[in-house]
């Protein structure tokens, strides 16, 4: 039909949950996009858990998603850790998924080993000093960072057992996007200032994918919650032209 709405499956980031996108989510137009806010294990208020934590198993996940709710061609849409699962999917199921492919603050290269060396005490350390610590060093633009660190607390509420989060703390840590080879027509959205990855990696990773690229100014890894609007702006410019 030519008025059938496009899904969108936005993809949440390490540490996250659907709460997390629920704002980009709203700023595109519901008569053109169903939206699909799937919690990857352990994270969000479902039980569920995974046989292994790797890319594999992600992929099967978002896969048994879309199956799940009967979901024709839909375009990924993949924040951080997130963007790691999107590619995988792309690799694993392209046949699944939409032409096209959107990564917002992609892992485009390993973490440091400072980070990495790090990660397994933001699997176990209490979720508020986490949640407050990793806000503060990831967002730029802090007009609502009160707001921010609400959702962020809000969200480590529902994280599964800490044996499962170690397990997806060392596939964030092992994995970039890179890692994987797919033919889709992509979008990278990146902040200008993300403390995380460079943007001279997000720049190598897009050109391995022949992918467009945008950097929002005054934006750090975060830009699902600083820059909601203009992220999906971009986005929905890009699906339609």
């Amino acid at each position: 039909m030519a008025n059938e709405k496009i899904p969108l499956i936005l993809i949440h980031g390490f540490r996250g949950n659907a709460l997390g996108l629920k704002q980009l989510a709203e700023n595109f137009d519901s008569t053109k996009y169903d939206t699909y806010l799937p919690e990857l294990p352990p994270f969000g208020k479902s039980a569920e858990t995974l046989p292994a934590y790797d890319s594999e198993n992600y992929a099967n996940f978002i896969a048994n998603y879309i199956k799940a709710h009967h979901l024709k061609k839909p375009i990924l849409i993949g924040h951080s850790m997130g963007s790691i699962v999107a590619a995988a999917t792309a690799a694993k199921y392209p046949k699944l998924l939409n032409d096209k492919i959107v990564f917002l603050a992609p892992i485009s290269s390993k973490p440091s080993r400072l980070i990495t060396s790090l990660q397994p005490l933001i699997a176990v350390l209490p979720n508020k000093v986490i949640g407050y610590l990793s806000t503060e060093y990831m967002i730029i633009d802090r007009t609502d960072k009160k707001q921010i660190l609400k959702t962020t607390y809000e969200s480590g509420k529902f994280f599964g057992k800490k044996k499962h989060l170690l397990s997806a703390t060392k596939f964030s840590s092992k994995n970039c996007i890179t890692d994987f080879n797919f033919e889709k027509n992509a979008l990278f959205i990146a902040g200008e200032k993300d403390r995380l990855v460079s943007q001279n990696d997000t720049k190598k990773a897009a050109t391995k994918y022949h992918a467009k690229t945008i950097f929002l100014s005054n934006t750090g890894h975060l830009l699902n919650y600083e820059k909601p609007h203009e992220t999906a702006e971009a986005i929905s410019y890009f699906i339609e032209y």
